[in-house]
């Protein structure tokens, strides 16, 4: 129960990443607010979860919508009492895959809202509460795409967003260590999700898991258990990292 006690925001909640992230802090006795704009996939989550003996509440909430990102943040300190961790999971969408030249200015400012930007709207609707408890854990979820300017998915734009968000990671760990507040990222390459399923077939899928040292795909499970610890107390030595998840494909 490394999260008993605990209240956390996990955005992107109702499927993937986020969803595996969900259940395993609920499992580790985190009370958890769920943030997704998927609202129907929030509440069938919140149903299957009921098993757990925590705190579990949906915010239908759009993270490239920074008054709405505030208004929800400050909705959660008043429901939960508090916020201790904050797990940036947000992002995909259906430009994710277009290379520079496909993209126009709407296709571009919409894979970095979603994908960069928003990560920075969830900081900023509970940092202040964070530095007034002089406590904070945040997680992001960048990718290997922002390792290598793309991949076989994820190019253009979305590339550009998650290398920001290497980069935004360590910004706040800088600024906000004195503060208590820890802030790491995670790069994952592939893990079926349904955002996989719907942008790849089987035989792209098969290609991408033969371009990796351990040849499969990595479990949403065991992801999410990096992401407890992150967020756990255990980690009380590591802030700014960047933890790569990909099977060895980054490293050649």
């Amino acid at each position: 129960m490394r999260l008993e006690n605990k209240t956390a925001i996990i955005t992107g909640a109702a499927s993937g990443i986020g969803a595996a992230a969900v259940e395993k802090f609920a499992q580790n006795g985190a009370n958890v607010a769920m943030w997704d704009i998927n609202e129907k996939g929030l509440l069938q989550l919140e149903k299957k979860l009921e098993k757990y003996d925590v705190k579990i509440k949906s915010y239908k909430v759009d993270t490239t919508d920074y008054e709405n990102v505030q208004e929800a943040g400050r909705l959660v300190v008043k429901d939960f009492g508090k916020v201790d961790i904050l797990v940036n999971c947000v992002g995909g969408g259906k430009y994710l895959n277009l290379g520079i030249r496909e993209l126009d200015e709407e296709k571009w400012k919409n894979q970095i809202d979603l994908n960069l930007n928003s990560a920075f709207y969830c900081t900023k609707s509970i940092i202040e509460h964070m530095i007034e408890r002089n406590y904070g854990k945040i997680v992001n979820i960048s990718s290997v795409a922002g390792m290598r300017g793309g991949g076989l998915l994820g190019r253009g734009a979305y590339a550009t967003a998650k290398a920001g968000i290497i980069g935004f990671t360590k910004a706040v760990a800088k600024e906000f260590a004195e503060y208590g507040i820890y802030a790491n990222t995670i790069a994952p390459a592939l893990h079926v999700t349904p955002l996989i399923e719907s942008k790849m077939d089987e035989n792209q899928i098969e290609k991408l898991k033969n371009s990796f040292l351990l040849k499969s795909a990595g479990q949403l499970e065991k992801l999410a258990e990096l992401i407890v610890f992150l967020a756990s107390d255990d980690a009380q030595f590591i802030t700014g990292a960047l933890y790569t998840v990909d099977g060895g494909y980054s490293m050649h």
